[in-house]
């Protein structure tokens, strides 16, 4: 599996990002009470989500063009919408 981890990011980028367990949770809904490692990230995500953190780290790098190869390989709600599908248009 690819992750952010092969591309060696530095603390600030895994800030940037958001790389702890509340935030893991919060994006993706995997739970967890321990620390967050490299390790244990490779172990609890998906390569779905793997994708996500790679577009957002090369977003942050400014390699849109890399970032874009990452926001290819979701589904067209993740490209359009995001996680919390916050452009959901709904009437209520």
């Amino acid at each position: 599996m690819i992750t952010i981890f092969d591309f060696n990011p530095t603390p600030q980028e895994l800030i940037d990002i958001r790389f702890d367990a509340l935030s893991l949770c919060q994006k993706f809904g995997i739970d967890t009470n321990k620390e967050l490692t490299p390790e244990l990230y490779k172990e609890l995500v998906s390569q779905e989500n793997a994708y996500y953190d790679l577009a957002v780290l090369f977003e942050f790098r400014n390699d849109q063009a890399k970032a874009d190869e990452y926001w290819a390989k979701h589904p067209k709600s993740y490209q359009t919408d995001g996680l919390g599908f916050d452009c959901l248009d709904v009437a209520i």
